[in-house]
């Protein structure tokens, strides 16, 4: 019975000799399908923890608002409820803007009602989704027109 074997492979040790195994190269594969299950599942990770975002336009510039949940991580286990939690937010959360080449990255206030960010000088608050209100404070208080985009 002619074989004809790559390099590297071993005749199996049982009576069938046409099942010869090229071990380096069923390794290759193994890795291979190994690699692209791995990837797979990173993908479908990643894409799945990405948080919600919105879009607007701003003083004429596109923004984008996109929430980061840190204060649950911050605060840890807790016995008791976490206080002045606000439309699924909690004091420790964030916000990223991004509007004008500038990533903003504004902490929530722990004031009641609807969730603002500021760090002292921006301000983020979308009271309204039609017209959030979006401020800076730069000698006084400049305010931006923001309306949802199209």
């Amino acid at each position: 019975m002619d074989l004809e074997l790559h390099e590297g492979a071993t005749l199996s040790l049982c009576r069938f000799r046409s099942v010869a195994v090229d071990h380096p190269v069923r390794w290759q594969n193994l890795w291979a399908k190994g690699l692209i299950h791995s990837l797979l599942v990173l993908t479908l990770m990643v894409c799945a923890a990405l948080p919600a975002s919105a879009a607007w336009v701003c003083d004429g510039d596109r923004l984008t608002a996109e929430p980061i949940q840190m204060g649950r991580d911050a605060f840890g286990a807790m016995e008791q409820q976490i206080p002045n939690i606000a439309e699924g937010t909690v004091p420790g959360d964030l916000i990223l803007l991004r509007w004008r080449g500038v990533t903003l990255q504004l902490p929530r206030t722990n004031n009641a009602g609807v969730p603002s960010y500021t760090d002292g000088r921006w301000w983020w608050q979308v009271e309204d989704p039609e017209h959030p209100d979006f401020r800076q404070r730069k000698g006084g208080i400049v305010s931006y027109a923001c309306t949802p985009e199209d």
